[in-house]
C-alpha cells in the first residue's frame, strides 16, 4: 500500500513538474533558421551538394529501373520460363551476388548522373561568366548632333574644282 502511495507521489510530482516549467519559461523566440547569403558558401560546396543530392536522389529509381532491365534480360536468357517472369511485386529470388550487381550497377549509374549534372552546371556557369566578359553594346543610344552640347561639328569636304584633272581609268 505504502508503495502504491509512493508511485503516486511521484506521478502527481512530475505531472505538476511537466505541466508547470514551461509557465516560467521566456518568451518564444523566433527560431526560423535564417537563409545562407550568395556569398557564405563557396561555389564548390555548393556543387557539391547539388551532387550529393541527384545523386542520392536519383538512386531509388535507378535501382528499380536496374532491378527491372535485369529480370527482364533473365527472363529472355531463360527462354522466357515463367519462374524467371519479371515482376516488381513478388519476393525477391535474386541470389547474393545478383543483388549485389543490381546496387553496384544502380550506384554506378546514379553517380554518372549526378557527375552529368555537376559537369553541365560547370559548364554553363563557365559560359555564363565569358559572355559576362564579353562587351554588349545594348547602352548605346543614337539622337541628333543638335542635342548635344559636346559635339563637335566637321565641315563637309568642298566640291571638286575644274583645275584639278580628274584620274583616267587604265582599261586592259
Amino acid at each position: 500500500m505504502k508503495k502504491n502511495r509512493l508511485t503516486a507521489k511521484i506521478l502527481l510530482f512530475s505531472f505538476l513538474i511537466n505541466f508547470s516549467v514551461p509557465a516560467f519559461s521566456q518568451e518564444k523566440k523566433d527560431t526560423t533558421p535564417k537563409p545562407y547569403d550568395n556569398d557564405e558558401l563557396p561555389q564548390s560546396i555548393k556543387d557539391l551538394r547539388r551532387f550529393e543530392i541527384i545523386t542520392l536522389g536519383s538512386l531509388p529509381f535507378v535501382t528499380l529501373d536496374t532491378t527491372l532491365g535485369y529480370s527482364t534480360y533473365r527472363y529472355i536468357k531463360h527462354d522466357f520460363d515463367s519462374a524467371y517472369k519479371p515482376d516488381i511485386f513478388s519476393k525477391s529470388n535474386f541470389n547474393q551476388n545478383e543483388q549485389l550487381g543490381i546496387i553496384v550497377t544502380s550506384v554506378c549509374i546514379s553517380t554518372g548522373i549526378g557527375l552529368t549534372d555537376l559537369i553541365v552546371q560547370i559548364v554553363k556557369r563557365s559560359n555564363k561568366k565569358k559572355r559576362a566578359k564579353q562587351k554588349t553594346y545594348d547602352d548605346i543610344s543614337i539622337y541628333p548632333i543638335s542635342e548635344d552640347p559636346d559635339a563637335i561639328e566637321l565641315p563637309l569636304p568642298q566640291k571638286k574644282t575644274d583645275q584639278e584633272e580628274p584620274i583616267e581609268e587604265i582599261e586592259e
